[in-house]
């Protein structure tokens, strides 16, 4: 198994002292091939987690299910999300399931509370999953291709075959890591240059255009409130497609100029990887402002310290 190296991306201070730091990498690449970085990973496969929903969705395409089943931007934009589960997010998943004449009986991701406790009746369900609007697609391609509903999660089941060939079609690899998402679906760890190419080559095939137009035009279905992804596509102005993955994953393209941000925390924390990310675009200068916050405060509301990033992309 390959050594990996975390780089020190971000501490916080009170006063002069350290409080708290954070490792991961951060990587840059221009047309698949990496042009700075931050952490070795020596070739190590990541698990992408929720950063595969754009790819998993690719396969309406290829049955032309947004179509034959007639999708709106906003319903196509769920697909690929993490969403938060308000009203909004779950009258989308319903409606794709009415739309393959299925209903959320049929959805196989564990019960769970909203991200977003706006809308919510205090009962745990799968529909309130932020993988439900992923599994309503994968049942409504099963249903258009009479393949079992029941076990449409399991690793030899056509669905997760052609899923699986596609992430291997589009990043060029021999071979590929399965095991468990979170929601019960299977996941995939490839290496990060792997990951890169797969999205540049997903992100410049003009048959999943409609996928990325979506997604850009509709950040709050494709995520929600205080969700990074969806703040990331909104700061930038139709040229930036982000995708947040647990395990303290976000990948980024900016499509004006065909390039891929990666970063990969070492710990699953959203906090730090919102300061990292968005101070990375900032210097880039993919974002015209940075909204991440600079000092942080106690419980009464005074500040105790500061966040200092320990990369610079400038």
């Amino acid at each position: 198994m390959p050594n990996i190296t975390p780089h020190l991306l971000l501490s916080s201070f009170r006063n002069r002292v350290i409080d708290e730091q954070y490792f991961g990498f951060a990587f840059l690449f221009d047309n698949c091939s990496c042009i700075s970085s931050y952490g070795k990973d020596n070739g190590s496969k990541f698990f992408l987690r929720s950063l595969s929903k754009p790819v998993q969705a690719s396969l309406m395409q290829d049955f032309d299910l947004h179509n034959a089943l007639k999708l709106s931007q906003k319903e196509i934009a769920i697909c690929c999300a993490s969403h938060s589960g308000t009203g909004v997010h779950i009258e989308l998943v319903k409606n794709i399931l009415k739309k393959s004449k299925l209903d959320e009986t049929f959805l196989k991701c564990p019960p769970a509370e909203p991200l977003d406790k706006k809308d919510y009746d205090g009962f745990k369900k799968p529909i309130y999953h932020n993988c439900s609007a992923k599994h309503a697609l994968m049942l409504a391609i099963c249903k258009c291709n009479n393949w079992s509903l029941d076990n449409y999660l399991d690793f030899d089941h056509p669905l997760q075959i052609m899923i699986k060939n596609r992430h291997l079609e589009l990043s060029g690899a021999k071979e590929i890591e399965i095991s468990l998402d979170g929601c019960g679906a299977p996941v995939f760890a490839l290496s990060v240059n792997e990951i890169a190419r797969m999205f540049f080559n997903f992100l410049n095939d003009e048959k999943y255009a409609f996928i990325l137009n979506a997604i850009v035009n509709n950040p709050y279905e494709f995520g929600g409130n205080n969700r990074l992804d969806s703040e990331i596509v909104s700061l930038g102005a139709s040229n930036l497609v982000a995708k947040v993955g647990a395990g303290g994953f976000v990948l980024v393209c900016n499509r004006e100029k065909d390039m891929i941000l990666i970063v990969k925390m070492s710990q699953n924390n959203n906090l730090p990887r919102r300061i990292i990310t968005l101070n990375a675009l900032y210097q880039l200068g993919w974002i015209k402002q940075n909204p991440s916050p600079v000092e942080y405060f106690n419980d009464w509301g005074k500040k105790v310290g500061a966040y200092v990033c320990n990369f610079s992309f400038s």
